[in-house]
């Protein structure tokens, strides 16, 4: 994820191209969600996996003795590996807005076609389950261990005190 697309080499382009992308092939296979929506829900997944995948981090702050600035808008630019995890997640979304919309219409009398909400939700909660441990990123790190018993006890006790 950038804030421009010179910073990296492997983009799907910005959230509204790849919403646009999206919204197409939704289209056609009948959904009604709008493409304001797909945007919308791109943009709120997207700060989910910022959050998860420690890209708040990388980014420099405004100033100084500030805490790191990520905004992410419309036109954040996704990277490729970004795109593929957000992806299951951003479409079970999109499912579920549909399937929302479709039992709020059963009102109107419309008969409603495709997966209900519930199904939708839980298809959305495995997708951002799968997301939360595809995105999580942790730096390597070692642990030392004293060769001897005495320099274990004195470590120990450093712990506690």
């Amino acid at each position: 994820m950038s804030t421009s697309d010179t910073d990296a080499t492997h983009v799907i382009g910005t959230i509204q191209d790849a919403a646009q992308e999206l919204y197409d092939e939704l289209l056609t296979t009948g959904s009604s969600v709008r493409l304001s929506e797909v945007v919308k829900v791109l943009i709120t997944n997207t700060k989910k996996y910022a959050g998860w995948s420690g890209e708040l981090q990388h980014y420099p702050s405004v100033k100084d003795d500030d805490k790191p600035l990520l905004t992410i808008t419309a036109n954040t630019v996704l990277g490729v590996d970004d795109w593929l995890i957000i992806e299951p997640m951003v479409r079970a979304h999109c499912d579920l807005v549909q399937a929302r919309r479709m039992e709020g219409a059963q009102g109107l009398g419309v008969q409603p076609t495709g997966m209900t909400t519930s199904e939708a939700l839980q298809l959305y909660k495995d997708a951002l389950e799968l997301m939360k441990k595809e995105a999580f990123q942790c730096q390597p790190f070692s642990v030392e261990v004293p060769d001897t018993e005495r320099r274990r006890d004195d470590l120990f006790w450093q712990w506690i005190l």
